[in-house]
Order: C-alpha cells, then sequence, then structure tokens
C-alpha cells in the first residue's frame, strides 16, 4: 500500500456524492489485502480494545482506534492513496484524518441503529465538512451483517446561516428519512460517506467476526469546532513523509484544563468573559480542570467538552 496518490474521481463520481450523500469505489483493496488487515485487527483485539470491560469472543462492537494506527500492520490503510485521492476529491479540500478507527463485531452482537454521525460535541463529528472512508474487512451483506445508508437523507440537515460568524445546522427529522438501501458492499470495497447521511448496521447470522476500517477525514478549511483527536509523535512518525501531513495536531500530554471563549465586541474592539475565582481571588476563562467522558462517546478523547458544559452551567448559569 505504498503508492502515489491516484488521480481525483471524475466528475460524475464527485456529483453522485453530492447528489446521494455517498460514492463507492469497488475493490480498493484485493482480497489478499483485506483479508490481511482484518486478520491483523483481530489480533489487535484479543490484545486488548475498546470497551477494556469486554472479553473477546465477548458479543460486542469492539474498537481499535486513534494513536493505535501507528501499531504494526494499520498504519498504511490511514494514508492509502486510493482513499485519500476519493476522501479529497468529495471534499473538494485536503484532508486531515480525524479518527482511525478498526471496529469489530462478534457473532452474536446486536448491531447498530439508524443514526448519522455529525456531533457538534466531539473531535470526531464535529467539522462542517468531513466524511466516513469505509473499507469492510468481510462482506457487508446479511451473513456477515450489511452496512445500509439512507440516499439523500445528508439534505435533511441544512446550515441555518451562511453568514453566521459561528455555523449552526438544523436537526434533522427522523420522519422524513428516505429509504435505506444496501450498498452490497464486498471486502476490500471503499464507501465514502457525508457527514449527515444516515446508517445502520444490522446484526448479521455469521459464526465469524465481521470486520471494517470507519477512517473520518475533514477538509484542512473545517477544522472540527470540538478540536482535533490529539495524536501522540508516534502516529506521526509511523506514517509516510508524505502521509505526516494527514496530522493535524501531535503531542503525548493530557489535556488537563479546557476554557471558553465567549467574545464580547465592545466599541468595535473584541472582548472575551472573564470571571473571578473566588479561592483564588484571578480573573480567568470559564472552564477549568476537564476530564474525560466514557459514557456513549468512549474512545473519542480529546475535547472534554462535557466537563466544560458542566463546569460553565455551574459557572456562569448556562
Amino acid at each position: 500500500m505504498t503508492m502515489p496518490i491516484t488521480p481525483s474521481l471524475s466528475e460524475q463520481q464527485i456529483a453522485d456524492y453530492h447528489e446521494d450523500g455517498y460514492v463507492i469505489i469497488r475493490n480498493v483493496l484485493s482480497a489478499t489485502e483485506a483479508n490481511d488487515l482484518r486478520r491483523v485487527v483481530q489480533e489487535k483485539v484479543k490484545r486488548g480494545a475498546y470497551p477494556p470491560k469486554l472479553s473477546y469472543p465477548e458479543p460486542a462492537k469492539y474498537t481499535v482506534s486513534g494513536n493505535r494506527l501507528a501499531e504494526s500492520g494499520l498504519t498504511s490503510i490511514s494514508e492509502h492513496p486510493t482513499v485519500i485521492g476519493a476522501v479529497e476529491s468529495v471534499l473538494g479540500q485536503p484532508a486531515h484524518l480525524t479518527a482511525f478507527v478498526a471496529y469489530l463485531r462478534t457473532p452474536g452482537d446486536k448491531g447498530g441503529g439508524a443514526h448519522c454521525d455529525y456531533k457538534r460535541w466531539r473531535p470526531v463529528g464535529s467539522s462542517m465538512n468531513w466524511v466516513f472512508a469505509i473499507i469492510p474487512l468481510t462482506d457487508f451483506d446479511p451473513v456477515y451483517g450489511p452496512f445500509l445508508v439512507s440516499p439523500k437523507s445528508h439534505k435533511l440537515t441544512r446550515v441555518i446561516d451562511e453568514e453566521a460568524h459561528i455555523l449552526d445546522v438544523n436537526r434533522p427529522d427522523r420522519s422524513q428519512l428516505p429509504d435505506f438501501i444496501d450498498p452490497e458492499l464486498k471486502a476490500g470495497d471503499l464507501l465514502i460517506v457525508n457527514e449527515h447521511v444516515w446508517h445502520e448496521a444490522p446484526a448479521g447470522t455469521s459464526t465469524e467476526d465481521r470486520c471494517g476500517i470507519f477512517n473520518k477525514y475533514c477538509a484542512v478549511n473545517a477544522p472540527p469546532a470540538a478540536g482535533y483527536y490529539p495524536y501522540n509523535p508516534a502516529a506521526l512518525e509511523a506514517l509516510s513523509d508524505d502521509g505526516k501531513r494527514l496530522i493535524p495536531v501531535c503531542f503525548d500530554k493530557p489535556i488537563e484544563t479546557t476554557r471558553l471563549l465567549i467574545e464580547c465586541p465592545n466599541g468595535g474592539e473584541p472582548g472575551f468573559l472573564l470571571r473571578r475565582d473566588d479561592e483564588t481571588n484571578c480573573w480567568e476563562l470559564p472552564g477549568g480542570e476537564g476530564w474525560e467522558e466514557e459514557k456513549l462517546v468512549g474512545w473519542d478523547d480529546g475535547a472534554r467538552v462535557g466537563s466544560l458544559q458542566e463546569l460553565t452551567r455551574t459557572q456562569l448559569g448556562l
């Protein structure tokens, strides 16, 4: 998987993506490549995955993600030239890797319900222009479990005010969702999915693991509102020289504090809200010591937006 970036998608493929919310490129990985990567993911899960309370092969969805892209056998798929070429074609911009994710569902897992992954409070889902890059490592069929999409469902979400200083979108009406379809993904295919497209992953009947790569990329001019996932130096160094541009933020220290900037223009000059801390008697930005969220978001570390919301609710009554 070490080759130059391939040409962009055709104009028709890009048009199809914007119309339907997704585009499929078949056979990006050979059968051998997909099978080899599947075995790598299985071995990584057996050695430890999220959530840590589970023990393989207990029926569940297991995740190998984030900085684990530096581990042997996992790095190259994140900078695969065909994947990056397709991603940047539909984004219309160079891309940043906002999430490296390998999923494994063991037999007996209940699958995943219908949802979309644009989420304003998460480092991965809060960009205004990002995509899934999904590569099945087993067939996504009725046996292993299909991956269904709702074509054109991304059109249910609109930017409320294109001229606003802070962009916001409306909440989609689930009752208006177009019917879900099965794109009949095979191992090694590539599915590029718009951030606002609704999808679901019904359970299968197979006695074998269901595996896939579910990476996310955003346009460089649309950084996540909640901040980038903090990759560490090992993850950055694992990528090729060309691939290093995909990592926008790199450090190996934990995020300890989180602060809120509230701009308060005054006579044409910018100003920011400060509050006086009763203990230190100092003026400071709202916020303080943060903590990682474990419920629901799990491996999606980084922004600590939940802790910031709780702190500012207490400090400012917001």
